[in-house]
């Protein structure tokens, strides 16, 4: 989900829309086989074993992802939609500063609400706090960087806004119980279900 989802801040909106279960209708015949036909290539290329290739599932899954978008329709509900509105510009600043550390107090001023309304509505919308939500995203970047390149700490603090590669270590075994160098170790030798549990937290940032 992470590599589908991307990091980038245009695909907020993928990131809300796999939060929690969702429908969406697929009306149009055109729709209906162009999910058809993703749907059977993921599955082809679940099926292939050791050959299987984890960049080729991400970018169906992603591919289907775009596709849900296009035809969601959300319920709308009382308050409901600004509420949403209000945490998806969250997300999407979030997306574009959580490298520069902003205090909460800063996106709540962004956002033009005050702090006790933001904390509420991401309170009640996803179940954690706006500061939860910014260390979730740094933590899921810092993993996706340790696992998918060879980068020395030293880098990946500074690409990440720390002051030192010291700050990072500190700030990553907080949220993960692990050292960078341990989780980086571990993650390159171990498989299946082991592997899905420690890149887990990311359904946490969706």
């Amino acid at each position: 989900m992470l590599d589908a989802v991307g990091a980038r801040a245009e695909f907020v909106h993928l990131r809300m829309l796999t939060e929690k279960p969702f429908g969406a209708p697929l009306g149009e015949v055109g729709v209906q086989e162009q999910v058809r036909t993703l749907v059977q290539w993921f599955a082809v290329e679940m099926a292939q074993g050791e050959r299987q290739s984890p960049m080729s599932l991400s970018a169906f899954l992603r591919l289907l992802l775009i596709c849900a978008l296009r035809v969601y329709q959300p319920e709308p509900a009382e308050k409901g939609v600004e509420q949403t509105n209000i945490l998806r510009r969250f997300r999407h600043l979030v997306e574009l500063h959580y490298r520069e550390h902003w205090h909460v107090a800063r996106y709540a001023d962004e956002l033009g609400v005050d702090y006790d309304r933001l904390h509420r509505t991401c309170k009640r919308e996803v179940g954690r706090s706006p500061g939860e939500l910014v260390h979730e995203r740094l933590t899921a970047e810092a993993k996706a960087r340790l696992e998918n390149t060879g980068s020395l700490l030293k880098e990946i603090a500074a690409d990440l806004g720390f002051p030192d590669a010291t700050r990072f270590s500190h700030f990553f075994k907080r949220r993960t119980d692990l050292a960078p160098g341990a989780y980086r170790a571990i993650i390159s030798r171990v498989d299946g279900e082991d592997r899905v549990e420690l890149r887990r937290s990311f359904s946490d940032w969706p």
